[in-house]
């Protein structure tokens, strides 16, 4: 603390930009807030604190966070972390940071004294917020705000209750929503015309998986779920969305009313082998211009709404659902090797019509596949290309390859892939023919990318050899002014081999930098000695270079070189001949 306290009293009044501070317990809190009051009074526009001080006793003891912070006219960024909680009710109504535009609270609960809308209201131009970990009050809850576009939280519903109230977003500027809670009792307005990201990651109890599953109507709980629709009908524009596998089941209470994504390109989707996939066809469906759909695994609850998407259950509609599907690349994850899943990515690569390339990326932890690390697909368009299987390692058989791509290969002959198996360890594979346009550009882009980035280091490396160069000129040319002073001057020459065998007599080891150094120097002693006028001049250029805080320029390598250096000085003043 001593220490904080000196390094922030030598600066005196200079500004800061960013002040970061962590503090656990045993830090005196009156000077944690005179730090902090310190960075606020000299204009500091980025504050970080992470301040675990813990509530001691019923509630005898909270620490304050120093009311200037709530009022500052400088701060743009502002990080609150706290074990213990974020207490922000000290700055209540008065609250007005009018040029803040990032808010980030991480804490288990946060007292805002306010509701959320007033709260936003005093940041006018806010543009990030990020709540994690929090705690709702027992209120309606909504999030208003004209200037936000980046938004997070990461809920836990209520202490006691967990599902919370009602949540409204009336966030008209917003492109990216991060969401993770329990399942709101409503969702009276979503405001989000604007939105262009999104990450829906629902909570929900054992107890409501099975009311999901088997709806009742009557069931207070159940229409509460049932309410989520609201806030998925707001989202109709991103081009973006992330899925949790809670989510995914949530949303099958919602299938007749889930909105058109006639925006959306990316769907990624995160599949859990107890939560199910009775709103997979519906999303799917709705999707009339996807081309990414990822997968974080593939095994799910089988239920008999999900056959339309997969294929768990026969049946005559199956595969409906994805045969309207525009999607253009797949991508599973976490591949296990079961039976199961290899029939599903054989249903996927016969009823994707436009399906040009499937990846799977191999769990590390599966056995009977565990050599391959990734599987890929590519569709093959032209008729007189015959498919093929290519292995990128000689550890397999191209008889072992051609029996595992047996196992994907679609029965009918709508659709034809070539195979690719890349191995541990293995060198990435040489695009096949007949691949996507897509493929090829994106490709195309990674190469140009990477050759700028390499020509930018050519560069770098060009400039540094320039430099060297000119040092090494600069240096030639020194050294042949020394020895021209050597052979023009015999006087000089004698006195400097003298103290050269003097220095030998005495078996010097010095290395050849040390030796050029003594010899400047003794050339330099030698030439006052035998020149006054020379030795005056030495005398007031050391004298000058001292006042600066600089290196004499007579030392060794001539720190600059490019400067006029005592080695020049004598040329100038050393006597001409026939003077």
């Amino acid at each position: 603390m001593d220490f904080v306290d000196r390094v922030l009293a030598l600066q005196g009044d200079t500004a800061i930009k960013k002040f970061s501070l962590k503090c656990k317990t045993g830090i005196d809190t009156d000077r944690v807030n005179r730090w902090i009051r310190n960075a606020l009074q000299r204009g500091v526009t980025s504050l970080e604190l992470v301040l675990d001080f813990p509530r001691h006793g019923d509630d005898s003891y909270m620490y304050l966070l120093p009311v200037e912070m709530f009022v500052s006219t400088k701060l743009v960024e502002l990080s609150l972390r706290s074990d213990f909680g974020v207490d922000w009710w000290r700055g209540g109504t008065n609250t007005f940071l009018p040029m803040l535009k990032t808010l980030t609270f991480e804490s288990k609960w946060i007292l805002l004294c306010d509701d959320l809308e007033v709260f936003l209201s005093a940041f006018p131009l806010l543009e990030e917020f990020y709540m994690a970990d929090i705690e709702w009050p027992e209120t309606d809850e909504s999030v208003s705000s004209q200037s936000l576009r980046k938004l997070t939280i990461h809920a836990c519903g209520f202490e006691d209750f967990q599902n919370p109230m009602s949540i409204s977003f009336d966030t008209p500027n917003l492109v990216y929503l991060a969401y993770s809670d329990y399942v709101a009792a409503d969702y009276p307005k979503v405001n989000l015309p604007n939105l262009a990201e999104a990450l829906l990651d629902f909570k929900v109890t054992g107890h409501q998986i099975d009311l999901i599953r088997e709806p009742d109507d009557e069931d207070e709980v159940s229409l509460r779920l049932g309410n989520v629709w609201k806030l998925i009908s707001g989202l109709r524009n991103v081009n973006k969305l992330f899925i949790s596998a809670e989510t995914l089941e949530v949303l099958s209470l919602c299938c007749e009313s889930i909105p058109v994504f006639n925006n959306l390109k990316s769907l990624h989707i995160i599949c859990d082998a107890d939560l199910g996939w009775q709103a997979m066809p519906a999303l799917l469906r709705n999707c009339p211009h996807l081309e990414t759909l990822i997968l974080m695994g593939l095994l799910h609850h089988v239920t008999d709404k999900c056959g339309d998407a997969c294929d768990c259950i026969t049946r005559e509609d199956k595969g409906r659902s994805l045969s309207s599907c525009p999607v253009k690349k797949l991508q599973i994850r976490g591949f296990k090797g079961t039976v199961r899943e290899k029939e599903m990515i054989r249903h996927f690569l016969e009823s994707f019509p436009c399906l040009d390339e499937m990846e799977s990326d191999n769990d590390p932890t599966n056995v009977e596949v565990n050599r391959i690390y990734k599987i890929v697909a590519y569709k093959v368009h032209a008729e007189d290309v015959s498919t093929e299987t290519v292995l990128q390692s000689k550890t397999m058989s191209q008889t072992q390859m051609e029996e595992i791509s047996s196992q994907f290969t679609p029965r009918n002959n709508r659709n034809k892939y070539d195979f690719v198996y890349i191995l541990h360890g293995a060198p990435p594979p040489p695009p096949p023919q007949g691949m996507s346009e897509d493929y090829l550009e994106e490709h195309l882009d990674a190469a140009k990318t990477k050759l700028a980035e390499l020509n930018e280091e050519y560069k770098e490396r060009q400039r540094v050899h320039d430099a060297n160069e000119e040092y090494k000129e600069r240096q030639r040319v020194h050294d042949a002014m020394f020895d021209r002073i050597v052979e023009q001057y015999p006087m000089i020459a004698s006195a400097l081999k003298a103290r050269q065998s003097a220095t030998d007599s005495e078996g010097s080891e010095a290395s050849d930098d040390q030796e050029k150094k003594r010899d400047v120097e003794a050339l330099l002693e030698i030439m006052a000695d035998l020149y006054p006028d020379f030795a005056s001049a030495l005398k007031a250029m050391r004298g000058t270079d001292l006042e600066r805080g600089e290196p004499s320029r007579d030392q060794g390598e001539m720190a600059e070189l490019d400067q006029p250096t005592s080695t020049d000085m004598a040329a100038d003043l050393l006597p001409r001949d026939g003077d």
